[in-house]
Parts: C-alpha cells; sequence; structure tokens
C-alpha cells in the first residue's frame, strides 16, 4: 500500500512537471542567412503560403504549447523571431489529445525583404 501511494505521488509530480512546458523546436534551411532575432510581437502569422511580400525563408518552426491556439501562436511568434524570421506562412494549428489542453503550431519561418515603408503599407502600419 505505501510503495502504491509513493508510485501515485510521483506520477502525478510527473505529470505536472510536463502539463506546464512548451515545447518548440526549428529546422534551419542549409543556405538560409542568419538574421538578428525579431521580438515575438513584431513576427506576423500568415495561415496560406503565398503572401504579397518578396521573402526569403529560414527554416520551419514548430511548437506544442499548453493552452489554446492563441498560446501556441505566441509560442510560434517566439520561436520564429529567435532565429530572425519576421514572419510565419502556411501555419497550421492543431488540437493535441493529452490530459492537459494543449494546442502546436506549425510553419514556415521566413524573412520579409522588401522595404520597410512598402511592408509597413501592406502590413497596415505595423
Amino acid at each position: 500500500m505505501r510503495l502504491q501511494t509513493k508510485f501515485i505521488a510521483l506520477l502525478i509530480g510527473v505529470m505536472a512537471l510536463f502539463s506546464g512546458c512548451t515545447i518548440a523546436t526549428h529546422y534551419l534551411q542549409s543556405d538560409s542567412k542568419k538574421y538578428p532575432e525579431v521580438k515575438p510581437e513584431n513576427v506576423k502569422v500568415f495561415s496560406e503560403d503565398k503572401i504579397p511580400f518578396k521573402y526569403e525563408v529560414i527554416g520551419s518552426v514548430a511548437v506544442d504549447a499548453v493552452g489554446g491556439g492563441n498560446e501556441a501562436k505566441r509560442a510560434l511568434q517566439e520561436r520564429a523571431g529567435q532565429i530572425g524570421a519576421n514572419a510565419v506562412i502556411d501555419v497550421r494549428l492543431t488540437k493535441i489529445n493529452s490530459f492537459t489542453v494543449r494546442s502546436g503550431a506549425s510553419g514556415t519561418a521566413v524573412r520579409i525583404i522588401e522595404s520597410d515603408s512598402l511592408r509597413s503599407e501592406k502590413l497596415g502600419g505595423n
């Protein structure tokens, strides 16, 4: 009985430990340039792969976050910004079935290369 109680306590502890983690990864293209980091709030997210900007592909990004789509989107913007992307295109959100509410997001991290004034105009002044 005592061993069973310890096992259950350990299992609950492990579940609590992993339920609060955000997992993120990225895969850089072998020929991609290195860009400085971008603040997450400055990383634009597009659900389509065709956008009205010239861009260079940096690589792929994917995250698994606790919470809904907004949390996954924020985590995706953070990871993309860390590798110098100022946009993520072809974004896909997924609901992850687990004992906690989790969402996943993935997409292609890109660097928009058009001029700042043209980009600002097309993105609504941001």
